[in-house]
């Protein structure tokens, strides 16, 4: 008899002991967009002005064009929570400040030797080790700090995935017209109803199971 656990992100039943595999997905995919995301932020840290792409104002070429505060305030210094005091920076914790601690503390727990401090070295880390951290059960606060992370750069740097509706192609637990597909994403089919998920042979099987149906419905 399988035992079902409570996830403790989602809070839904799993047959996994702390995390589902849906949750484990999402970090994992959250985790993946990192290093990507990082190279995007430092490439948006000038202002955008109208005029040449140089940075500087078409009306002051002796002027360079400001940073831009908020991409300035998620690369700057790592304080490892939210500062707030104005002569310093503001806003949400810095980038490299959530995966240094967060790579910290596995490598401490774990007693790995350790690792370097570029984003791509510490989300291998991170990667690597997310079984273990699925375990966890702190790993509830770990999947909200990449989360709050990635959503931040990516409203940052205007790569927030689009969503789209697959409309004629109804769920295959829930039967609801609700499937909707991610762009980027990592799932063919995302259902918002009941959080089904479909890789891209599961869809294009479903696709082609629901297609019949319908030819043989019109005989």
């Amino acid at each position: 008899m399988t035992v079902l656990h409570e996830c403790l992100i989602c809070q839904r039943p799993s047959e996994w002991s702390k995390t589902c595999e849906w949750c484990q997905s999402r970090i994992r995919g959250a985790l993946a967009q990192l290093p990507e995301q990082y190279v995007y932020l430092t490439m948006s840290r000038q202002r955008v002005q109208g005029g040449g792409g140089d940075g500087r104002s078409p009306k002051a070429l002796h002027a360079p064009v400001p940073g831009r505060d908020d991409v300035l305030n998620l690369l700057g210094p790592s304080a490892r929570q939210s500062v707030t005091d104005a002569r310093d920076q503001t806003g949400p914790v810095p980038f490299l400040a959530v995966l240094e601690s967060w790579t910290e503390a596995v490598t401490e727990e774990r007693r790995l030797k350790p690792t370097g401090k570029s984003v791509t070295a510490m989300t291998a880390r991170l990667t690597g080790h997310l079984t273990w951290i699925c375990e966890q059960p702190w790993v509830a606060d770990f999947f909200e700090e990449i989360r709050e992370l990635l959503t931040t750069a990516q409203r940052i740097t205007m790569t927030q995935p689009r969503k789209e509706l697959l409309r004629g192609v109804t769920c295959p637990t829930c039967q609801g017209l609700t499937l909707v597909r991610n762009v980027p994403g990592d799932w063919a089919a995302e259902c918002e109803m009941c959080h089904v998920k479909l890789n891209d042979r599961e869809y294009a099987l479903l696709v082609q199971t629901q297609a019949k149906a319908l030819e043989g419905n019109k005989t």
